[in-house]
């Protein structure tokens, strides 16, 4: 990331003792840039927040039908907690994949039992076994050939407004696209709750099912049961944050670190309106903010554009 800026400071009893930059973009309900920070223009990898904009496309190609808690859970990176894990099971026997056709890795459930529906991705790589069943194409969809490779693709490119020429290997063993941190905000903003057909849809259901999206208490759930925006978080340092409004801001950390995310994207909306005056104050505690000495206050991250 050759062009970035200091997004955020870690601070304890007068002392810096982390610096996190990056870049970061607003835009307003048109797609409009309000602010930005460093090169809003090179592409990167937003990771698990195309997620939300994977289940759209698919939706949108009509190879899937999703209830708002699968459509959610379609758009989480979960933690395998036993809500998680029922909503799986239901999405998977409403849609008829099986378990064991999913690419994403098992990992243990509550009880100690290696599942691949404890798996963060597991509502993603559901929704991708049915499409590609409903293509009729084979069961490999994870692959870079497959046919459902150049759906999710376009959707990507149809919703950012930008050409996707290139593809990497995620994680969770699915395909993930390249965008600008500026054409991801302009997609995201297609999940506001003024947004039109299956972006509107899924925005609905992760601002109807944030502990879905996240886990209870997790940064994501808490910004959204808090605030009523849809967010998603992405590995390496991509937050992705939608007002009701439709004003959208997008952080990506140069040292992958997701903590100062949510905070640097809370900041703009406040700043241009789109949430509360207060917002972030507000959710310092429940967000980590708050740097402590046993269980005193000492410190905090601090946003600094």
């Amino acid at each position: 990331m050759p062009s970035t800026t200091l997004l955020a400071v870690v601070e304890r009893d007068g002392f810096t003792e982390a610096e996190h930059h990056g870049v970061a973009v607003l835009v307003d309900p048109d797609g409009a840039v309000i602010e930005a920070h460093g090169d809003i223009t090179r592409a990167f990898l937003a990771r698990s927040s195309l997620k939300p904009l994977y289940a759209a496309s698919l939706i949108a190609a009509g190879l899937v039908e999703l209830q708002p808690e699968h459509a959610a859970l379609a758009s989480a990176s979960h933690h395998g907690h036993h809500e998680h894990l029922e909503t799986a099971q239901a999405m998977a026997k409403a849609l008829g994949v099986d378990e064991h056709a999913l690419r994403c890795p098992p990992m243990r459930d509550p009880e100690g039992v290696l599942r691949r529906f404890a798996h963060m991705c597991a509502g993603k790589h559901i929704a991708l076994a049915a499409a590609a069943r409903a293509l009729g194409a084979s069961d490999d969809y994870w692959s870079g050939d497959h046919p459902l490779t150049a759906i999710l693709r376009d959707g990507i490119a149809v919703a950012t407004d930008e050409a996707i020429r290139q593809s990497a290997r995620d994680g969770c063993g699915a395909i993930v696209f390249p965008t600008t941190p500026v054409g991801l905000a302009r997609a995201f903003r297609r999940l506001a709750p003024d947004g039109t057909g299956a972006h509107r849809l899924v925005g609905d259901a992760m601002r109807a099912h944030p502990t879905l999206i996240d886990g209870a208490g997790r940064p994501d759930a808490v910004v959204i049961a808090e605030t009523g925006c849809a967010t998603k978080f992405g590995a390496e340092g991509t937050q992705a944050i939608v007002a009701p409004d439709g004003t959208t801001a997008v952080v990506k950390t140069a040292d992958g670190a997701r903590r100062a995310g949510a905070p640097v994207a809370l900041a703009l909306l406040e700043r241009a309106g789109a949430v509360p005056r207060g917002t972030l104050d507000r959710l310092a505690e429940p967000l980590g903010l708050v740097q402590r000495s046993a269980d005193e206050p000492v410190g905090m991250l601090r946003v600094t554009v």
